[in-house]
């Protein structure tokens, strides 16, 4: 009984397999029949196609930005007011915080009153140097005049008068008295003037010289008139006069000397405003150290440092994001990093705005790969407007790691296999030629070939049952066909 339930199995199976070899046999017989009744082929064909064409390689990361900077405060103190919150937009230069600033302001005030007092003294000595000189010249002028005026009564008074002498005499005394007279007129003139503002002190210096002169000479000529008849005690003062007009003179001379001190003053007094301008500089900059601003425009990341603690130099205060400087870090495998070289393009996508893509350039490839994957950083710069990029967001990027303008192209679906080769075939008269080609990079739903012409028809539909020399008859190609051939 098993037996014969054994053969009835088989002899099913049999005819079942019959069955399916059959129907293979007849399909492919009504296909024959087919084109052996109807042996033209209708086809829709496209012009060969010449475009740049690249090839990229894709890479993902995150968007990140070069300007993440942690402020600190430069100084130590109290922080008086934190003025930003976690996540506040700020400016370049906004206030950020404050530091207390009491004593600074104390500093500042002591500095500018120190540089005001420097400042006066600078001036006194500027007069001196111009003013000293020309009262020192006078000195000398006068001291000179009254040594030859003792001088010459000395030796009057040793040789005696003569007649003749004594009428110079009197001429000498009417003139040295109409010089002293003119000499006192132009002194209460100048003295005038002077307490009127209108003549520099100086002037009336050298008008006082001028009428000592004066008085000096008439005193003389009136000497002069007395030692007509010289007397032992006459030839004693006479002497005494010389003796005192050559201390006069030298003590004038001395004076004279240290006229070049007068400039080394100027000098030590310019070098004290100086000391004292610095000194208010650096208080100024402490004054501006205690007022935390904000580098760049940016965004607050984090709580802020609270208001009432103490900090030290260097300790953070607000750690701000900013808004340029923006990039993309991408990871590049290892066996393919030799094709990634800084300057090469690349067309940037962001997962959180889809709707955009950005266009940038490969900036630097780390020369050190990570150690988990064999990853190798690649820098990414972007390019164009970055309005709602934010460090962090999931990034993909085509890297074109090689680029062919103007390369001959045919769509992908036109490319089919006869004999394990790559084959087109295009339109020759009624009939299609098939063309061995060599395919080179695909981009989209072309791809790159060669072994075609400018002007050639390509088969982009219908090529399925076509060998050299098949009757063709070109078919149109609706939108509709011309989406589904380049894959929607």
């Amino acid at each position: 009984m098993k037996s014969t339930i054994g053969l009835i199995a088989l002899a099913a199976l049999a005819l079942t397999l019959t069955g399916c070899v059959d129907r293979q046999k007849q399909a492919q017989a009504a296909k024959t029949q087919q084109l052996v009744s109807n042996p033209i082929r209708p086809v829709t064909v496209e012009p060969v196609q010449f475009k740049t064409v690249s090839q990229t390689l894709n890479v993902t990361g995150e968007v990140t930005t070069s300007q993440d900077t942690q402020i600190g405060a430069k100084r130590s103190g109290r922080l008086t007011g934190v003025l930003v919150r976690d996540g506040d937009p700020v400016k370049a230069g906004q206030l950020l915080a404050t530091l207390d600033n009491s004593d600074i302001q104390s500093q500042l005030q002591q500095a500018l009153a120190a540089l005001s007092g420097a400042q006066s003294q600078l001036s006194q000595a500027r007069l001196n140097a111009a003013v000293g000189p020309t009262k020192t010249s006078a000195s000398v002028a006068v001291a000179k005049a009254n040594l030859r005026s003792a001088q010459a009564a000395l030796k009057k008074a040793q040789q005696g008068a003569r007649p003749e002498e004594k009428v110079q005499i009197d001429w000498q005394i009417k003139a040295a008295k109409t010089n002293l007279d003119t000499a006192q007129k132009d002194l209460d003139r100048k003295k005038a003037l002077v307490d009127q503002g209108a003549l520099a002190k100086s002037q009336l210096d050298i008008a006082q010289n001028t009428y000592m002169s004066a008085l000096t000479q008439y005193n003389a000529a009136l000497q002069s008139q007395l030692l007509t008849k010289a007397r032992p005690e006459d030839l004693l003062v006479a002497q005494e006069a010389v003796r005192s007009a050559e201390e006069s003179l030298r003590q004038a001379k001395a004076s004279q000397q240290l006229d070049p001190l007068l400039q080394d003053q100027v000098v030590t007094a310019q070098a004290q405003v100086d000391t004292a301008r610095a000194q208010v500089q650096i208080a100024k900059q402490a004054l501006e150290d205690a007022q935390i601003r904000a580098p760049y425009d940016g965004r607050v990341a984090g709580k802020p440092t609270d208001t009432g603690t103490v900090v030290s130099p260097g300790q953070v205060i607000v750690r701000l994001i900013g808004s340029t400087g923006l990039y993309f870090e991408g990871d590049v495998p290892e066996s393919q990093v030799d094709q990634v070289q800084a300057g090469k393009m690349v067309t940037v996508k962001i997962d959180a705005l889809p709707s955009r893509s950005f266009s940038g350039f490969v900036a630097a490839v780390s020369p050190v790969s990570q150690d988990l994957g064999r990853l190798f950083k690649a820098r990414i710069q972007i390019a164009g407007d970055l309005g709602g990029l934010k460090p962090g967001m999931f990034a993909s990027g085509d890297i074109i790691i090689k680029s062919i303008n103007g390369a001959t192209v045919v769509p992908v679906s036109a490319v089919v296999q006869r004999d394990g080769k790559s084959v087109v075939f295009v339109v020759n008269g009624n009939k299609a030629h098939m063309v061995t080609v060599t395919e080179g990079l695909t981009q989209g739903s072309y791809v790159q070939v060669t072994g075609l012409t400018s002007g050639q028809q390509v088969v982009v539909r219908g090529m399925e049952d076509l060998v050299e020399g098949t009757p063709i008859t070109v078919a149109p190609q609706t939108v509709a066909d011309a989406r589904m051939e380049r894959g929607g």
